[in-house]
Order: C-alpha cells, then structure tokens, then sequence
C-alpha cells in the first residue's frame, strides 16, 4: 500500500509538526520548518507502528488546519495593514474568525472576519467570481450597506483566485444581537479615455440661451477652486443658485457626450455637458487647450433638470467654468479625459453577523478644554488602539490633539470642519491614528492641555 507524504518522517519529527499549529506563518518560520523537516538518515529505534499511524492521522489533519491558519493570517493581515499599518497583531487577537457564504449571480461573498471599536464596526469579507472575470485590481464596491453606512474598500486582489478582499468600516454600530452586511452592485475593468474635439464655437454662441433658478435642487455635486474664484469675486453659494437650461445647443460630440448649452457671463465661459448617466460612466474632466496651452475649468455644478436614470443618484448635466476670453475659445480644442468601467454587476449578497469582539477601550474623565478663547466641553472620551473618540460641544475646528507616546514621540493633527451644527446637542469626533496598543500612548494633548492616561 501507497504510504502518506508524512509517513515518511519519524515520530519525533511528526511531534515537531504538531508543535507548529500555534505558530505564526512568517518567513522566518518558514525557514524554520523546511530545517527541521529536512531528510536526514539517522538511526531510529523501532517504535510502536500503531502510534506512528495515529501520529500521522492526527498530523495529516492538523497540517490541514494549520495550512488554512497561514491563509487566513495572511489574507487578514494584509486587509488591516492597508488600512490601519504593521502592527497588525492586535488587531488579529481580538477578530472574530467568520465562515459565512453567500451566493449570487456566480459570485460568491464570504465573511472573513470581524471586530468592533466602540461605536463603529469592521468587517472583512472576500468576493469570489466562480464563473467569469468580473473583478479585478481596480474594482470598486458601487452600492453596499451596514449600519449607518460608511465605507468599503477593497485592499487587495488575488488574480490565481479571482477573489477580491474588501475590508468594510460602518458606524452606528449598536448591541443588536444580529447585523447584516448587503452588497448590491459593484463596477470593475477601468478603461481610460481622452478624446479631442473641434466644436464650432461661433455657431454655438450665436443661439439664445436662458438661465434657470437651482435654489430648489436637493442635492448639489460639484466644486470650486477657491483661490482662483476669488480673482473673479465668486463664491460657491452665489455661483451656483442659477445655471443655463439644459439642450438649448444641444450638439452632439459624439455618440455619448453632448455640449448641452453654452454662454458667458461676466466674462466667464460656461460650458454645460450631457453625460451618459449610467454606472459604468465613472468620471469626466473637461479642459480647453488653446496654442498647446492647457486651460482647465475652476469650478462645476450638477444641473438637475428633467426626468432620468437614477442609479447613479447624478443628473445628466454638469457646468463646467472656464476663465477664458471669447476670442481665444475660437482657437480652442476641447478635451475630455475620464475613464469608464467595462463591467457593471448587481446583485444580492447578504450576510447576517453575529455580536463581535471588540477591542481594548481605555476610557478618559469628561474634559474642558480652550480652543480660540472659547471652552469647548469633551464627553466619552474613547482612546482604542486604531483611534481616539469622543464627543464635543463647542467650537473644536483648529484643535490640535498630539499623541504622546511612551518612546518620546508625539504625533499631531489639527481638527478641520468639525464645529457644532445644533447648540442643543452635541456633536462626534473620531480621529483614526493608525495603529498603536494603548500602553505605547503616555497622554494626549489638546492645544496646550495635557490629558495622561492610566494603565
């Protein structure tokens, strides 16, 4: 009869294979096993044969176990040191391991593992195709809910596998026996474009154009160069209350962009764009190249108008503004570069998740603290090891918190756009720092008032 691979090594090496289940898949243990498994012919005194067998069995399955250990170390640790850094040992003691599957459109979702901190939770989880090439290096997670939302990301792709790994934080975590993590939809196989046309810009000023109020849209995407608005006396607010009114040009560029409507005003061209409003249409950035110069616009807005595709939650025009003069837009090239996605997939991949571990929380006295000549109150002060949380009334924007750490390091950060909305009630502040166990952190300051921790 055919022996196993691991009968050919003798009982004290297959005690020696035992002994690694606990251990860590590293290089240097690596190096280690191949050392001590290496064949060498020595004498060996005849022992029990029915142990041996035993020995092999319960090493067979144990070297089973251990080989899905690595896997499951290594696919875990990478998620975490994208996101959090090295030290990621921490965080793997205190993960839950998962073992949940779903299965839809060919695809299947499995939890990876978990681990909560404070009021946010994290999930790591991987996406298999099993019958196409659907993912790959570039793919994005397009819709997906957990909690209050928050974000997914993938950290890495294994191509041998077709298997994505995505690593997921959602906040308004509660102490609800059961949660569930939902992806619906997501996009992949990025295809950049840059395409040059030669609109005639005489003939597309000569039409009658109107403006229309955009007071009443409920949403507002977009955004403005402020150094190079205030030249011109434009600020955001002003810019986009009014907008042209879409397809008064309406001149086609080709068969997926339109110039929807164009004109000036004070002395600022604006040039509004029908874009394809579809998933797979990812990003435009329209610029003018005059004599080989490159103009780019300085600010943009969404114009909502009529009725449309909705999947994507974008309207179907978008004003660019651009600091040109009329004469020279005649000599003007338009460019459009972008990218688009080949593949668009939806489906429903739906996990439900049991209570998690969570990690080490040292908790700090309520704080008053001076920012700007003005108190600012800190409640429920949290410090975990991957970030320090609490919550805030006042003005908090231009707070600088440093971390001092134990080795005489210190880190900083200055607080932007964190100033309370309601006067009546108080407003969260998480600052996620890295990675650091708690005991490495001697105190943390806020502007010039230390606050030391106790372990």
């Amino acid at each position: 009869m055919k022996k196993h691979p691991l009968e050919y090594l003798n009982e004290t090496q297959l005690d020696e294979l035992l002994n690694y289940n606990a251990q860590p898949f590293d290089n240097e243990n690596k190096n280690n096993i191949h050392q001590k498994f290496a064949a060498k012919k020595i004498g060996v005194q005849k022992r029990n044969k029915r142990r041996k067998r035993w020995l092999v069995s319960v090493a067979t399955a144990s070297f089973a176990l251990l080989l899905v250990g690595f896997t499951f170390r290594d696919d875990l640790s990478l998620a975490y040191k994208k996101r959090f850094g090295n030290e990621t040992e921490l965080l793997l003691l205190n993960s839950d391991k998962l073992s949940q599957t779903v299965t839809d459109q060919g695809l299947e979702l499995k939890a990876v593992a978990s681990f909560k901190d404070g009021s946010n939770q994290y999930l790591v989880s991987q996406l298999t195709d099993l019958t196409g090439e659907r993912l790959d290096k570039d793919t994005i997670i397009d819709r997906w809910e957990m909690f209050g939302g928050g974000n997914t990301q993938m950290t890495h792709y294994d191509a041998s596998t077709k298997t994505a790994t995505l690593l997921t934080s959602a906040i308004g975590a509660t102490d609800t026996p059961r949660s569930g993590f939902q992806l619906t939809a997501f996009v992949s196989g990025k295809k950049d474009f840059t395409t040059t046309y030669h609109p005639d810009w005489q003939k597309l000023l000569q039409s009658k154009k109107n403006w229309i109020d955009l007071t009443n849209q409920k949403a507002q995407g977009g955004g403005l160069n402020e150094e190079v608005a205030k030249n011109y006396g434009i600020n955001w607010n002003e810019l986009i209350k009014t907008g042209l009114k879409p397809l008064q040009a309406n001149a086609k560029l080709d068969h997926s962009f339109t110039i929807s409507n164009i004109a000036y005003r004070d002395d600022l061209l604006h040039l509004q764009l029908k874009i394809p409003n579809t998933p797979k249409m990812a990003a435009i950035f329209p610029y003018l190249v005059i004599n080989n110069k490159k103009i780019a616009s300085f600010a943009d807005f969404s114009v909502d108008y009529g009725t449309h595709n909705n999947k994507t939650g974008r309207p179907d025009y978008q004003e660019y503004i651009f600091p040109v003069k009329k004469a020279d837009l005649m000599q003007a090239k338009l460019v459009l570069d972008g990218w688009q996605w080949k593949t668009y997939q939806e489906g429903d991949w739906t996990i439900q998740l049991k209570k998690t571990k969570e990690l080490p929380l040292t908790k700090l006295p309520p704080q008053i603290i001076k920012n700007q000549q003005e108190k600012v109150k800190l409640d429920n002060i949290k410090l975990s090891p991957i970030a320090l949380d609490f919550s805030y009334s006042g003005k908090l924007n231009g707070t600088k918190i440093t971390l001092n750490y134990q080795d005489g390091t210190k880190f900083t950060t200055t607080i932007e756009y964190a100033d309370q909305r309601d006067n009546h009630k108080s407003e969260n502040y998480r600052y996620e720092f890295g990675l650091k166990d708690n005991k490495e952190i001697k105190s943390i300051t806020f502007n010039q008032q230390e606050l030391k921790l106790t372990h």
